[in-house]
């Protein structure tokens, strides 16, 4: 009976000494900073999970939406020639709509299509496909135009002057920056560089150009190396290489825009006919000011000014062209999208040393950008 009696008085004091050790455990705890944060930690480290997959999962379907966007121009045109004494007038009509579709995150389309009151029926701009085969690296193929300066690379949201300068107008009508069939290949270096390569076929497969460009940008300093290199073969004659280079910076924040820009390259026509090497020469300034109004109607105003220099022939002629421009753009929606814009320009050629205005050009245009 004795040994029973010691056994449940043993019992009883091994149960209470577990009892008063387990609330001791529990108190402590309580009382343990380091326990509390370490639960916090735990708790926050489950919150960012989660919330990385949410974001997962809205970038993927930000990923899958179809996007268009656009601009609209209607206005006038006078073109004052200095070889004519009676002035072209021509009514601005021009839409411009792109749309972007992305079936999957690394498989993207891009559908342009441009309408000029000229034209009869809309023209396309770009068709191409795009594969983000990596995290740092694309490639595209398909209709589009080629990667160069700052002004071809500005879209007309942006652009401000209606006509593209003296200097890319030439290039243009030399064929080194026309829209052509296209395998570009693009490929990023950190957050801020980017070097593009690409290869080009016209429509009648007597021109193939090759187009490279590396380019800095920060978001307010932006740098464009770029170079088109255009290979002639013409029937029954000697095939023909020439290029054209440009160098391009721009800075920019919230109150203006400031870009300098200079081509070098060798005339593909004088030295088809010729057969000598003529040295194309270009420069080119231009300053943006944004000024916020603070009003509810007219919310911005943009004046804006252009100098440009051009020789197609620099290091055997002294002939050159000059052109200078200022425009007034006001702006009447958030972001500008809907635009006045005024310009004004003169184009003067110097021949034999001799100065003659050449053109004097005035635009008035609205422009809805969306």
């Amino acid at each position: 009976m004795a040994n029973k009696e010691w056994l449940v008085i043993s019992s009883l004091r091994i149960l209470a000494i577990l009892l008063i050790g387990g609330i001791g455990v529990q108190t402590f705890a309580k009382k343990d900073p380091a326990a509390k944060d370490t639960a916090a930690v735990v708790v926050k480290k489950e919150a960012k999970k989660t919330a990385v997959k949410d974001t997962a999962k809205a970038v993927e379907k930000e990923e899958t939406v179809v996007k268009i966007d656009g601009t609209l121009e209607v206005g006038f045109d006078n073109n004052y020639k200095a070889n004519k004494e009676i002035t072209e007038y021509k009514r601005i009509g021009r839409a411009e709509v792109g749309i972007s579709l992305r079936p999957t995150k690394k498989v993207r389309a891009e559908i342009g299509f441009e309408y000029n009151n000229k034209d009869s029926l809309p023209t396309i701009d770009k068709l191409y496909g795009q594969y983000n085969f990596a995290n740092f690296g694309l490639a595209r193929f398909g209709y589009m135009k080629k990667t160069f300066g700052l002004e071809e690379k500005t879209g007309l949201d942006e652009r401000y002057f209606r006509k593209r300068s003296i200097i890319n107008e030439s290039l243009e009508d030399f064929g080194f920056l026309d829209h052509d069939l296209t395998l570009q290949y693009r490929h990023e270096l950190g957050k801020k560089w980017e070097v593009r390569g690409g290869f080009s076929w016209t429509a009648d497969s007597l021109r193939y150009l090759q187009n490279y460009s590396v380019e800095y940008d920060d978001k307010k300093n932006n740098l464009v190396l770029a170079a088109v290199i255009r290979h002639f073969f013409p029937i029954d004659e000697k095939s023909v290489t020439t290029y054209v280079s440009s160098l391009s910076f721009r800075r920019s924040n919230s109150l203006f825009a400031s870009e300098a820009e200079l081509t070098y390259g060798t005339n593909p026509y004088i030295k088809r006919h010729d057969d000598r090497d003529a040295t194309i020469l270009g420069a080119r300034v231009k300053e943006n000011f944004f000024l916020n109004t603070g009003l509810t109607t007219l919310q911005q105003v943009i004046p804006v000014a252009e100098a440009a220099y051009y020789s197609s022939d620099f290091t055997k002629s002294d002939d050159f062209d000059t052109q200078l421009r200022a425009g007034l753009t006001l702006g009447f929606a958030k972001k500008s999208a809907f635009q006045w814009r005024n310009n004004y320009g003169i184009i003067s050629k110097i021949r034999n040393d001799k100065k003659e205005l050449w053109r004097r050009r005035i635009d008035s245009e609205v422009v809805v950008v969306f």
